[in-house]
């Protein structure tokens, strides 16, 4: 089955209305934000959206993200994989939907001037998020050992000097 597109933007309400939903593809080259955090380009993003109405009547889009990614190890600097992997909600905020009525399992989303709202920026934010703070290889993969690194040189003066506070010692003894 080939994979269509998923369009840039759309009104989410209309589409909860209808319960659309959507399979395919985000093309990575779309995704600068991502792209930057990455050492080789983005290859297209395995998107599914769902569009709905929840019980107490509040339209929201739910979905899910895969994408495989190659970025440097921060410690060794050489490339390495990655699977980026997400699943959000989100509900519009309109003016019969307020951000305060909202569970706290839905992201509320602003919608723009045409009601709509990016679900290429959606999904791109929730990869950046699903990023790991560190990008690491484990230590058995790692080029560089974790235990011999350091960071700078020690300045070997630093302990042949006086202590910054015998001065305050010997003010104290008096």
């Amino acid at each position: 089955m080939q994979k269509v597109r998923i369009p840039i933007s759309v009104d989410p309400v209309k589409s909860a209305g209808k319960q659309l939903s959507y399979q395919g593809l985000v093309p990575g080259n779309m995704l600068a934000r991502l792209q930057e955090m990455l050492v080789e380009p983005c290859p297209d993003v395995d998107v599914e959206l769902q569009f709905d109405i929840d019980p107490q009547q509040l339209k929201y889009i739910q979905g899910s993200a895969t994408v495989d990614v190659v970025a440097a190890c921060e410690r060794c600097g050489e490339p390495m994989a990655l699977t980026l992997e997400t699943s959000f909600i989100y509900a519009p905020v309109t003016k019969r939907q307020a951000a305060d009525d909202m569970p706290e399992d839905y992201e509320p989303i602003e919608l723009d001037e045409l009601n709509e709202v990016n679900l290429h920026r959606i999904v791109e934010d929730e990869l950046i998020l699903a990023m790991p703070a560190f990008v690491k290889h484990d230590e058995q993969a790692c080029q560089i050992d974790s235990k011999a690194m350091q960071w700078g040189e020690i300045d070997e003066t630093l302990s042949e000097q006086e202590n910054p506070f015998a001065v305050l010692q010997a003010l104290k003894r008096k």
